[in-house]
């Protein structure tokens, strides 16, 4: 059984120093495969290759993608074993990136970083604060973008349950011994369901009133 480093068995024993370092996390993400689409979690990252774990995985050797909310990247399956598979992913990715889960503009995140090595510089010789670099401030999302992403995030959240209950459901021992915590995955993919749509309407208030899940419905609506 591999450990939690990621090997990679096509690395020649001289070149193991060069191998990019690796992170251990553990981060929500998901696959495809040709008509395998399954949610997995990352166990450890580097630049150029992926721990990743899940219910259904993809076989030695095949092309995937591998998508954490607002990125993705393809990759080869290294090795597989158990619930387990390594992969080596087409292309160099940003480790930083992958755990927020989404790109940042470089200009920016220099500009943050510098002023951030700046202030702490001043903090440890004891002079004033530099001023803040106001070509470096964060312009924050409009009221109503933030609802429309909350609204996708939500609906993410949802696929992945459904998936998840999809692949538990394939199993008849898993069926058999946990159907009580399945229905409440599917209790759970219906009320995100519902969330997002409230989120998603111009009248929030006759959209909660026409969720069909009723303890939701009286949750949402009491006085």
């Amino acid at each position: 059984m591999p450990s939690d480093d990621l090997p990679v068995p096509s690395f020649p024993a001289s070149d193991e120093h060069a191998r990019p370092p690796r992170k251990n996390l553990l981060l929500a993400a998901s696959v495809e495969a040709g008509a395998l689409s399954a949610p997995v979690r990352i166990r450890n990252l580097s630049e150029t290759g992926a721990l990743i774990d899940g219910a259904a995985l993809p076989e030695i050797g095949t092309e995937l993608t591998l998508r954490r909310m607002e990125i993705e990247i393809g990759a080869t399956v290294m090795w597989r074993t158990g619930g387990r598979c390594g992969i080596r992913f087409a292309g160099n990715v940003s480790v930083d990136d992958w755990v927020i889960g989404k790109r940042r503009t470089s200009a920016l995140f220099e500009r943050s970083q510098a002023g951030v090595d700046a202030r702490q510089a001043a903090v440890r010789s004891g002079v004033s604060l530099p001023a803040e670099d106001g070509a470096a401030t964060i312009t924050l999302p409009r009221a109503h973008v933030l609802e429309e992403r909350i609204a996708e995030e939500l609906a993410y959240l949802r696929r992945v349950l459904d998936s998840v209950g999809d692949v538990l459901s394939d199993d008849a021992i898993i069926l058999q011994r946990h159907s009580g915590a399945l229905q409440q995955i599917d209790v759970a993919c219906q009320t995100l369901a519902e969330l997002g749509a409230i989120l998603g309407s111009m009248d929030r208030v006759a959209a909660a009133s026409a969720v069909n899940m009723h303890d939701l419905r009286a949750r949402l609506l009491r006085k």
